[in-house]
């Protein structure tokens, strides 16, 4: 059976603050061969590092797993003809601060030759035991005898660039197959109480617990991809839970290094395994009950919390790579479209900026603020100075890059939000794809993104003067709100109908 390529006309480009973003138009002909390249770099710094993810500094000074930046690259060809590519490259970090994807784009220049670098997206797994990326997110003297982040980034480009001059060299002749498994991996980490209100991981042992605000979705996406032998050399997982199995101040890459560490040795050293965060901005790899059942088990199992859920994550691949094993693919469409997208920002209202104004001097009227009240009051300061620019008609919009790609029966889509799960399961459920894998954390925003939080989320609890009074839902954590997230939803859902667009009905 053959199947459709896509050859890719320019429709126009537009130069914005990340670069050139290319808006091409899908055309239908025949079938396309798929050349696939893979490598992995450790991004391991071999000194202390502070730690990203939490209020204050920690310094890792033990490394409980390998940190690694794992890269595919894709292309599709018509003989000596290339008509679309892509390089996706999981890293194990918390997040992809703003600049860095950008300045990671500028430090590979002149070394991808007949490569767009725009085509190139970095997503993040949320691990919350890897390095700090920008130089001011904490007090730089905390960073102790630690490596400063503007040495970590620096080597880190490198590092990661090596694996990406690596997989596009030598990416060859190959082959895909795509499938769809389970494993409880994510819990809706929102936490509801009889009065209406939320609050993220809450004790659930309280007379006046009611129930977990959302949904929870176990699905986990996998793209299987071979040499021209068709032997795995590569695989992309997604599923719906951040990597925060773990804490602590060690270095780790959390669950994915079992997770890696599992399919190797089941399918070989050489296996590049690609982890991505599907949206899960209210999802944690913790659940909020049955708690003490849960950490039994694994004890028995001889297991950390961690280890037990790559070993779920890990069977479901060996399951799933077992069954489309029968259905693997050579000729097939790839079409990777890139934009720079605007959403409407969320307003600051007056009553917010009253709350925010009011603890920042009340931080300020103490005699002796700590660490935590400084961290405190960055937080509200923001909020002030969101809602000035506000009223002086700018930060109305919020400018992110969006991916959007086809790949046989697969759309990919991405985006840079820790985005609730609502807006993944909207995505999924219109897109036209047999299969739709959706990547959060991944790609540029002009600030950093934070959470990306419904409606109802929003009605769990007002802006207080607790920064974790309902937590990823109030204007302080939210650059973007749901009127946003629906623009996301729909755009997303239009470009993937536009891939999916036939006017060609040959075999």
């Amino acid at each position: 059976m053959k199947h459709e390529r896509y050859a890719l006309v320019l429709g126009h480009t537009m130069l914005a603050a990340f670069g050139l973003w290319f808006t091409p138009l899908a055309v239908p002909t025949r079938a396309a061969d798929l050349w696939v390249g893979a490598a992995t770099a450790d991004i391991t710094p071999d000194r202390p590092v502070p730690l990203t993810g939490g209020t204050t500094v920690r310094i890792g000074r033990e490394i409980q797993s390998r940190l690694a930046a794992n890269v595919l690259a894709l292309e599709s060809r018509d003989g000596q003809q290339s008509l679309d590519q892509a390089i996706l490259v999981a890293c194990d970090l918390c997040v992809i601060r703003p600049g860095i994807q950008h300045g990671f784009r500028k430090h590979l220049s002149g070394r991808l030759p007949g490569f767009d670098v725009n085509k190139l997206f970095l997503a993040a797994t949320h691990t919350h035991t890897a390095p700090v990326l920008l130089q001011d997110r904490y007090d730089a003297k905390d960073y102790q005898d630690a490596m400063q982040p503007k040495e970590y980034v620096p080597w880190l480009y490198e590092q990661m660039a090596q694996a990406v001059v690596k997989a596009w060299e030598s990416r060859g002749p190959g082959a895909v197959a795509w499938g769809l498994g389970h494993a409880v991996a994510g819990h809706n980490r929102r936490v509801v109480y009889a009065d209406g209100t939320a609050k993220m991981h809450g004790s659930t042992s309280v007379a006046d617990f009611r129930g977990i605000e959302g949904y929870e979705d176990h699905a986990v996406h996998i793209l299987c991809f071979y040499d021209s032998q068709k032997q795995l050399k590569a695989a992309a997982l997604t599923l719906a839970t951040t990597a925060q199995a773990e804490g602590g101040s060690k270095v780790s890459a959390d669950f994915w290094h079992d997770v890696r560490r599992s399919i190797h040795e089941r399918h070989g050293d050489d296996v590049c395994v690609l982890g991505f965060c599907a949206p899960a901005g209210d999802q944690t790899p913790r659940p909020q009950a049955r708690k003490a059942s849960e950490r039994r088990m694994y004890e028995l199992r001889g297991l950390g919390y961690a280890q037990e859920v790559g070993r779920r994550v890990a069977k479901t691949f060996d399951d799933v790579a077992a069954v489309i094993a029968k259905d693997i693919r050579t000729d097939v469409p790839l079409i990777h479209r890139v934009e720079s997208l605007d959403l409407p920002a969320r307003m600051v209202t007056e009553d917010e900026y009253a709350v925010a104004q009011k603890v920042c001097a009340d931080i300020d009227a103490k005699p002796a603020p700590s660490k935590s009240d400084y961290w405190t009051q960055g937080l509200y300061r923001s909020i002030t100075e969101r809602y000035l620019a506000q009223q002086e008609g700018e930060r109305t919009t919020y400018e992110m890059e969006l991916h959007v790609l086809r790949l046989g029966d697969v759309a990919i889509a991405t985006n840079p939000f820790e985005l609730f799960l609502d807006y993944g399961v909207q995505i999924e459920a219109r897109s036209p794809a047999m299969q739709t894998f959706l990547i959060q954390l991944a790609g540029a925003s002009q600030e950093h993104a934070y959470y990306l939080p419904t409606q109802r989320a929003i009605a769990g609890g007002p802006l207080d003067n607790n920064p974790f009074t309902n937590y990823s839902a109030t204007v302080m954590s939210n650059m973007v709100g749901p009127e946003g997230g629906q623009v996301l939803v729909d755009r997303t859902v239009e470009l993937i109908e536009e891939l999916w667009k036939r006017n060609d009905t040959s075999p």
